[in-house]
């Protein structure tokens, strides 16, 4: 240690005492030859580093020197590696340099290390030349001066890699609809990092789905990387990385070396060839590729069967990585048709087919159609409209469908995001008031599975007192039309497309058949009212006083969803002016059984209802089946009762009836005793349809009078409530 220590102040000396004679002027070495043999000649050192260094090209932007020392200390032991940046952009200029602890390290690295993909890009190793020095005898001081120069220009980017370690640019793709601001981009990288700017550009006041973040210090940003880079924000996985200005990658571009230039010419090739007119159906989709193969040898690997203008690998937005698909684009589409055609048949063509690893050798018996061992799948190409309807129709989206059947992601629409600046208007107690309720409506529906989120139906809170049913029916309207002048004006971002696609067909149909009727787009305002006990009472009863609260139902969940956007947070003043009420508005929670037997009801009553006199459904020709407590029983069963009360008491009134049964020689058929004479009866009948009425011993008709026809009506409604306690108190003791 102190022998190392000796030696540094030594050099450092050295040093010093050349730079004063370089200001002071000093006698330049008298033997020119001495000075260029020593400017050609490099130190035993510089000769034994070279030898020990191997020069690394085509290395990815984002490649550091920590990243390439991690890289190769996997493998050999490294002394330092160094990574080439640009002065302007901090960026890497795709080369760098590893020093080994011993050259034979080097050769073996270059031998085992050569073609390795780092960050997705295969790396290109060779042997480090020495640097070739100027041999001018006579130009000494102008090599102290470029080295002077050289020792400032490291200095300079030293710091300039310096600061873009303390303030990287990073930017987020694929970001949700909920990050609306940069406050909310800004909260996701908080913990990791003091967040020095944030930013989310918009197109006209449409959200573009990306935004940039600086933070201090480059550790923090990787970090940041590492932890947010393929996270799901509100069901979309972002995708981080380093900022790259675009006349900065240019720069970086011509920095290349010489095999990056080569691999550059190739692309620009394809890309020209790609713009050449190609016939229809020259493309083909290559799936179950392996995650290694490069566009390079996809091409290389269908030349085999014919010419091929292009080849292309799908790259993950999310990851930047290799999908394991390609597409690859013949010269004539008689080509591509005949490659299809001579494809393993034992495979799905379809472009949304399942995909497997596990692959049976005998499908590729001449192993023309296997790359990398595993065996391609192939399918004609569609273009994008196609391929996004073939998605959409597809299982995955379907699954992704069924995935959230009680849409559960509604419970955070109404959220106010914390130090916005609508949340800063909030009271403490209101503040309370929506974390309590975003607290229970979560145990709600972690506790009850038949609890689902309403698309149409808002649960309103907070309401001033004055306000009843009808005026909520007015403010709901007046929340539609402020959020379309809200948006008209620029304050407010509009619905996005998948928001108004979320209702389906069943929302479309919902709004044709309102357009149709000419109704408004709010279905129903009701405010919910207590009695002075405490209890439930109607409105329309004018006893009670509101609760604070009630339900906006409307016609689709556009609309629904737009209400609640201008509705949530809205001031409403008291009817006295004294006290402002910020509303509370969220997505109601419905109950699924109760939904489908609201339906079921809904359903019964569009139904035609049966002609006076028709037999209802169910009763055509097997007699009543409406069960054991039908209607018709009560009314055989009160009738009959009636019948009978009423002949006894008219014959204990007149004894008409026994005066005429022995006048007759018989009983009446109606009193239930003694047994009818079927000739009586058919001569009875027969009278009955000759002459129109019943003939009694004096051969006339009785008469009935209004009072006793209206005593005969009460008698059969207390029958038939008799009859119904008495079904009751059975029902009740069979339990």
């Amino acid at each position: 240690m102190g022998k190392s220590l000796t030696q540094k102040r030594r050099r450092e000396a050295e040093a010093e005492q050349e730079r004063r004679q370089e200001e002071s002027g000093a006698e330049l070495p008298k033997t020119a030859d001495a000075v260029g043999t020593a400017a050609a000649r490099p130190s035993k050192k510089a000769r034994t580093e070279d030898r020990r260094s191997i020069f690394v090209r085509s290395l990815p932007s984002s490649a550091t020197s920590e990243k390439l020392t991690e890289f190769f200390s996997e493998h050999f032991p490294v002394k330092h590696a160094t990574v080439v940046t640009d002065p302007k952009t901090k960026e890497s200029r795709g080369y760098g340099f590893v020093t080994f602890t011993d050259a034979e390290d080097a050769r073996e690295a270059k031998a085992k290390l050569d073609n390795q993909l780092l960050d997705g890009r295969r790396l290109r190793l060779d042997i480090a030349e020495p640097r070739s020095r100027p041999t001018a005898t006579n130009n000494s001081a102008r090599a102290i001066a470029d080295a002077a120069a050289a020792a400032d220009k490291k200095k300079q980017r030293e710091e300039e890699m310096i600061e873009a370690r303390k303030a990287p640019k990073l930017i987020i793709r694929n970001l949700p609809w909920s990050i609306k601001t940069s406050q909310d981009l800004a909260k996701l990288f908080t913990m990791y990092g003091k967040v020095k700017f944030a930013d989310l550009p918009n197109n006209k006041g449409k959200m573009a789905g990306f935004g940039f973040v600086t933070l201090r210090g480059k550790k923090n940003a990787e970090t940041a990387i590492e932890a947010i880079n393929g996270k799901i924000v509100d069901g979309r996985t972002l995708a981080v990385d380093f900022a790259v200005e675009k006349t900065k990658w240019d720069e970086m571009q011509q920095d290349e070396d010489v095999e990056t230039a080569k691999v550059e010419k190739a692309e620009k090739e394809n890309k020209k060839a790609a713009k050449e007119p190609k016939e229809p159906n020259a493309t083909i989709f290559v799936r179950n590729l392996p995650f290694t193969t490069t566009d390079t040898e996809l091409k290389a690997h269908f030349d085999k069967f014919a010419p091929v203008r292009y080849a292309r690998i799908v790259m993950d937005r999310a990851t930047d990585r290799p999908a394991g698909t390609g597409f690859v684009c013949f010269v004539s589409g008689d080509d591509a048709k005949q490659c299809l055609r001579t494809s393993p048949r034992n495979q799905q063509t379809s472009a949304v087919g399942k995909h497997s690893v596990l692959q049976d050798e005998r499908i590729d018996r001449d192993g023309r159609y296997t790359l990398g061992g595993r065996v391609l799948q192939l399918a004609q190409a569609v273009s994008k409209n196609e391929a996004t309807q073939l998605f959409e129709d597809g299982p995955a989206a379907q699954r992704a469908r069924e995935k959230d059947k009680r849409r559960l992601f509604l419970l955070s629409e109404g959220t106010i995001a914390v130090g916005s600046p609508l949340y800063k208007l909030l009271p403490p107690n209101e503040i309370q008031l929506r974390e309590t309720s975003a607290k229970q409506r979560m145990t709600m529906v972690k506790s009850n599975p038949s609890l689902h989120m309403s698309l149409t139906r808002l649960a309103i809170r907070n309401l001033p007192r004055h306000i009843d049913s009808k005026g909520l029916k007015e403010l709901a309207r007046k929340a539609i039309v402020g959020f379309a002048t809200d948006v008209k004006e620029g304050l407010r971002e509009p619905l996005a497309k998948e928001e108004l696609a979320r209702g389906g067909q069943q929302d479309r149909e919902a709004e044709q058949l309102r357009r149709a009727k000419g109704k408004g787009v709010v279905k129903q305002a009701k405010v919910v009212y207590e009695s002075e006990r405490g209890s439930k009472v109607d409105e329309a009863s004018g006893g009670g006083k509101s609760r604070g609260y009630g339900f906006i139902e409307f016609h689709s969940h556009r609309w629904a969803l737009t209400g609640l956007r201008w509705l949530n947070g809205h001031a409403v003043k008291s009817d006295n002016g004294n006290k402002t009420n910020r509303l509370v508005v969220e997505f109601a929670i419905e109950n699924a059984n109760v939904v489908a037997r609201r339906k079921m009801l809904e359903e019964r009553s569009r139904q035609p209802r049966p002609p006076p006199g028709s037999k209802p459904a169910g009763q055509a020709e097997g007699g009543d089946r409406r069960g054991k407590f039908g209607d018709n029983k009560f009314q055989n069963n009160s009738t009959n009762s009636f019948n009978k009360n009423s002949r006894d008491s008219r014959d204990r009134k007149g004894g008409r009836r026994d005066r005429d049964d022995k006048k007759d020689g018989k009983k009446d058929s109606n009193s239930g005793k003694g047994t009818l004479d079927p000739k009586a009866a058919k001569g009875s009948k027969a009278s009955k349809d000759k002459d129109g009425k019943g003939k009694d011993g004096k051969g006339k008709e009785e008469p009935k009078s209004a009072k006793q026809e209206k005593v005969d009506a009460k008698l059969v409604a207390r029958s038939q409530i008799i009859q119904r306690k008495r079904m009751m108190r059975k029902k009740k003791g069979g339990r």
